[in-house]
């Protein structure tokens, strides 16, 4: 199956943004919302490509700690070391997406510059 790789990444870019708001504490966190975000972290992780498949893992373990940290946020305070270890672990994750995507940004415009001779 053939996919633009530059769309997928600017769409699961946009279902992303709202984690921000589950983390700021300004929404709460409803998996039935995020319906879209599992979807595409499935299709992602089915493509051949190594670096499609491995952003729809890292999507789908980032949003499998906005969902832990969600469900620790209920139980413990803010500052206490469960929720801080999760957040962290979800920061990495979010880092690790940006790098993959502008990684597989590069790759689409050296591909086109080889085509077009750039």
């Amino acid at each position: 199956m053939k996919v633009d790789k530059t769309s997928l990444i600017v769409e699961a870019t946009a279902e992303m943004a709202r984690f921000s708001d589950v983390i700021n504490g300004t929404a709460a966190f409803n998996p039935v919302d995020y319906g879209r975000l599992r979807e595409l972290a499935r299709d992602l992780q089915r493509q051949e490509d190594a670096e499609l498949s491995l952003y729809g893992r890292k999507l789908f373990e980032l949003y499998r700690h906005i969902e832990k940290y969600a469900e620790l946020l209920e139980r413990y305070p803010a500052h206490s070391r469960p929720v801080r270890k999760v957040s962290e672990a979800a920061m990495k994750t979010a880092a690790t997406l940006e790098r993959i995507g502008e990684r597989l940004e590069a790759d689409v415009y050296r591909k086109a510059g080889e085509k077009y001779g750039v």
